[in-house]
């Protein structure tokens, strides 16, 4: 049964990086959803630079064409968005305790030590 006989909104897959590159790439090179599954489908075809679209699930791949996509994050982009929650939780819970002054000071000082900079936190 589809999404849309049930109401809901389409899912966005999360795909790798590498993924939405190639996904991005054939776009800019004006090619659409269905030269794009022509590609994956037709191991013969070769593309600079469009292999990883057949590194996920075609229904994952499509479902991406359709209803977009999410990239999945880096290491470093969830290391970055963990230390910005709990600096924005930190903040929300200022007036109930000095613990989270302090856990905001261990943040800041372990970010300047590794020389790592996050926006809206130490930047």
């Amino acid at each position: 049964m589809s999404n849309v006989d049930k109401g809901l909104a389409p899912k966005r897959p999360t795909i790798p990086a590498e993924v939405a590159d190639a996904i991005e790439k054939a776009r800019f090179s004006h090619w659409d959803n269905e030269r794009i599954a022509y590609y994956v489908l037709n191991p013969d075809h070769t593309a600079t630079g469009l292999a990883p679209l057949r590194s996920i699930p075609f229904d994952t791949l499509l479902s991406a064409l359709i209803n977009g996509y999410e990239r999945e994050m880096t290491e470093e982009e969830r290391t970055h968005a963990a230390i910005k929650r709990e600096w924005i939780n930190r903040d929300s819970r200022r007036h109930r305790n000095t613990y989270c002054d302090g856990f905001a000071d261990g943040i800041e000082f372990v970010l300047g030590e590794v020389s790592m900079l996050i926006e809206g936190v130490n930047a």
